[in-house]
């Protein structure tokens, strides 16, 4: 299905085009091969312009959270990246202009303005671009040093009433050791209206060798320890936002974000000073890398990323926290059932957001209600035998780790069901490195019965590593233990959606290789889910 019957060239065609321009335009050849292949901005031995320095855009260009007349604009001015503070003086303070266009030319700018680069945030600039007409494309850039960026692509949602068919992405769980990025260019390539990324954007982990996975090349000492320090973190960010994969899927979509644990630390905890101030530091990082606006910048240990983005009269998404305000996990692992497991008081969202969620759940008319976040909810018996029946276990830090919350949520969506206001419920997780198709089912604690929506969790975009097929058979079980459940695989990717009145197709996207850049991706697998059947259908 092509949506709007765009036209929809291959990512390489649009890049192909618009760095041509790029280059006649900016004068800048230099520039733009040091952005392709990496290298300095200037060539050996030649002498930059009077006012002219290094190429800053090495970390690309992005944007996010579109809105009916506006977007996000994102860049960090950064000529050394792998370098504390970006290779610039922590002292300075850099001027960038910004331009948006309607035409990719700019020869009908429409926005044009300047901003501050400041060491505090790392020299990154975040522009909330308003007075756009809704559901257009644009094409923007930014200037600095001499520079001009290279030329991106983003767009507006439709008008609030509009019923737009939208073709969308969503990913998680990008591991840089774990191996390369190709399924992020596929991405690209696929021209999304909007991609959705549900955590794991970067790993804390050290970025060492492992048997199986990315080929690491000479990295500077400071950029490969565990990610505890706020530069350590920036670092790290940098190592990811410099690969042209990533650089590549930014570059003509709008993205909207969502961390769950890796952007801090492994299922990271509250509970002391230490833990706080890392939880900062990864928080803060995070803000001054992603396309997000003013009021999702972190104030020390606590930031506000829920929240609520709309794509006209087709489709409201609800973008949950469910990292962040989560009452401790009871246990590291698997847990059995229990009268702990189903405390009321336990709570993976937290009370307000618990509140903001069911409030707007049908307040406005929606075609698709949409809930992109960071962990599994769909009940899932992580038992590994199909011998008899075995006491079921869960996984203490998905939802089934917090029964009351998972339960309470599914009640607001029964009920804006009844009453009229919900006609499809569908959740996007990550987390996991592992596609799982669910159905949700109203009552938690009984496996018959029916269910209120469907839960698709994304392949990791590198994860997972290397697909092994005897791993892939044994995970079959959970199908088997959780009827609910209509598919399981362990394969890198993601996940392409079509959205229209009448149904959401669902394409994985797989590599079956992640330890080779040239292994391809490939269609895997296809589920639908009708208008108003809120049961998963394969193809």
């Amino acid at each position: 299905m092509v949506p709007n019957g765009r036209d929809r060239r291959s990512f390489t065609e649009l890049d192909s085009l618009t760095r041509r321009r790029f280059l006649t335009a900016a004068g800048g050849g230099a520039a733009g091969l040091a952005f392709t292949l990496g290298l300095p901005a200037t060539t050996a031995g030649a002498t930059p312009e009077r006012g002219r320095r290094e190429y800053p855009f090495t970390l690309g260009v992005a944007s996010g959270d579109p809105l009916p007349d506006g977007v996000v604009l994102w860049t960090r001015i950064a000529p050394r990246p792998l370098e504390p503070h970006g290779g610039l003086n922590p002292n300075e303070t850099v001027a960038v202009t910004w331009e948006v266009a309607s035409d990719e030319r700019f020869a009908r700018v429409v926005r044009r303005g300047s901003a501050l680069a400041r060491s505090a945030y790392s020299f990154s600039v975040h522009v909330d671009v308003r007075g756009l007409r809704p559901g257009r494309h644009y094409w923007y850039r930014f200037m600095a040093h001499g520079h001009a960026s290279e030329v991106a692509r983003t767009r507006t949602a439709p008008a609030d009433s509009a019923v737009e068919p939208m073709r969308f992405a969503f990913a998680s769980c990008m591991n840089y050791r774990a191996g390369y990025f190709q399924v992020m260019r596929d991405m690209a390539d696929q021209d999304p209206d909007a991609v959705f990324f549900l955590g794991d954007y970067i790993y804390e982990y050290p970025v060492v060798q492992l048997p199986t996975g990315r080929q690491l090349p000479d990295l500077p000492p400071e950029v490969v320890p565990e990610t505890v320090t706020l530069e350590q973190y920036r670092l790290r960010h940098a190592l990811y936002k410099s690969q042209p994969e990533v650089i590549a899927a930014h570059r003509f979509t709008p993205w909207v974000m969502m961390w769950d644990d890796h952007e801090v630390s492994n299922d990271y905890r509250r509970d002391t000073e230490a833990e706080l101030l890392r939880q900062a530091a990864g928080y803060r990082a995070y803000w001054e890398h992603m396309p997000l606006r003013q009021p999702q910048r972190p104030v020390g240990p606590s930031a506000r990323l829920h929240r609520r983005l709309r794509h006209g009269a087709m489709a409201q998404f609800d973008m949950l926290d469910a990292r962040q305000f989560r009452t401790p996990e009871l246990a590291s692992g698997t847990i059995p059932d229990s009268p702990q497991r189903r405390d009321p008081a336990r709570t993976i969202l937290g009370e307000e957001q618990e509140s903001w969620f069911a409030r707007g759940l049908g307040a406005e008319p929606a075609r698709w209600n949409i809930a992109p976040q960071g962990v599994l909810m769909a009940v899932v018996n992580t038992a590994n035998t199909t011998q008899g029946p075995p006491p079921p276990t869960y996984s203490s830090g998905n939802w089934d780790g917090y029964q009351a919350s998972q339960q309470r949520l599914l009640d607001a969506v029964s009920a804006a069901r009844d009453a009229e206001r919900l006609r499809n419920f569908v959740v996007l997780t990550g987390d996991v490195h592992c596609g799982y198709v669910s159905n949700l089912l109203s009552d938690t604690t009984d496996l018959g019965s029916p269910s209120v929506g469907t839960e698709f969790t994304s392949l990791s975009v590198s994860s997972a590593q290397d697909f092994d097929p005897v791993a892939n058979e044994r995970r079959q079980v959970r199908t088997v233990v959780n009827p609910h459940m209509r598919w399981a695989d362990l394969h890198c990717g993601y996940v392409m959606v079509d959205l229209d009145t009448e149904r959401m197709a669902v394409e994985f996207r797989a590599v079956d290789k992640v330890s080779r850049p040239e292994d391809p991706v490939y269609p895997l697998r296809r589920f639908t889910v009708a208008d108003g059947v809120p049961e998963v259908q394969p193809g």
